[in-house]
This record gives C-alpha cells, structure tokens and sequence, in this order.
C-alpha cells in the first residue's frame, strides 16, 4: 500500500500546531511519535520523545498514578481522567487526558494520547462557584428580611425563629450588615421635650 508523503507531512504539521499534548505509544509503551507540545510541558522535542518510554518521561510517582489507565488502554478500553501536573519550569496545570486504543483486527497496536490545558477553564469554574455562593449568601440573608415578622405591639420586640424576643435593633444587627445610630424624630421631640423647648 502506498502512502501519501505529502498527506502525511501535512497530517504532522497539523498535530504539531495543536496546543495539546498528542502522542503514540506502542504495547511496549514507548513513544513513535509525538507533537511539538511536549516541548512545552516536558521540555523535550518529538526527535528526543521517539523510543523514550512512558516511565522515562512521567517518572517513577506520575507513572504509577497513570498506570491503571495505560493498562486499560492497552485492553481497548478508552480511558478519559483529570490530572494536576507541574511542568519542567515549575507551572502547575490542570489537564484532562484521553487514551485512545489503537485496534487493528480486533488486536491493540498501541494508544494515542491527548492531553489538554484546561487550567483557564478550572480557574472560571472556581470564580463562578464563589460568585454563586456569595450570592446565595446574599439572598439568604435578603429572605431573612422579608416576610411578616412578629413585633409586639408595646415595645416593637420582634420573636424570632426559637420563640425568643429580641429588641428590634438587635434583631435587624443580627440578621443583616445594617448598625444603627439614634436620634429623635421630629414628633417624639414635641411630645417628650416639647415643653421645655418652649421655655427656652
């Protein structure tokens, strides 16, 4: 069967200018080929990953992490996980991998990987998720504040929701950020110091 050299020349400039990790590993678990994205993260070149094996380039800890997935994958099985890696200058990335068997006449050849940055994505998630709980804080506390609240009729205590009565102030202080400063209101002025105000 003859091959397109041409085709294929152009099938790896392709891969290489993806920003993920793509490569191929035989069932021995070594690298045939790999695109210029390592270079990146491992800081090695598709002419140094050639023949390298997946323990060389992971080493001894990150090998044995992967190494339920490698197997799996070397069995037919598509494997897809989530991993925190620190690359050779010291960044650390969130990065979802996908091992892809290679199956040919029902036997497996190898495995393609794909791994991709999702750093950027994580980090959003996390601003969303404090975004939402700061709301649902908000809301919370604006629910607390609605509603028909028992006040009596003399002193403007309010019950709250242990049957305990608490003086207006101290119930708002502590169901909001609200603080409060006094002063009299024109009315209460007249009737409690009204008479001495005349005088002066």
């Amino acid at each position: 069967m003859m091959i397109n050299t041409e085709a294929t020349q152009v099938a790896f400039r392709a891969v290489n200018h993806i920003s993920a990790m793509v490569a191929y590993w035989d069932i021995n678990q070594t690298c045939v080929f790999s695109n210029d994205a390592y270079r990146q993260w491992f800081g090695k070149t598709p002419e140094q990953m050639r023949g390298m094996t997946i323990l060389e380039l992971l080493g001894a800890e990150l090998y044995e992490k992967n190494l339920p997935y490698i197997l799996s994958a070397l069995k037919g099985e598509k494997q897809t996980f989530e991993r925190r890696l620190l690359d050779f200058q010291g960044v650390t990335r969130e990065v979802i991998f996908t091992y892809t068997p290679d199956v040919i006449d029902s036997g497996v050849w190898g495995f393609t990987t794909h791994g991709a940055d999702v750093t950027a994505l994580r980090e959003r998630e996390a601003a969303l998720e404090k975004a939402i709980r700061g709301w649902e804080s908000a809301q919370t506390e604006l629910r607390i504040l609605r509603g028909l609240l028992p006040i009596c009729g003399f002193c403007k205590s309010i019950r709250d929701d242990h049957d305990q009565w608490q003086q207006l102030e101290q119930y708002v202080s502590c169901h909001s950020e609200a603080t409060f400063t006094h002063g009299i209101c024109p009315h209460c002025k007249e009737k409690h110091y009204g008479k001495f105000l005349q005088e002066t």
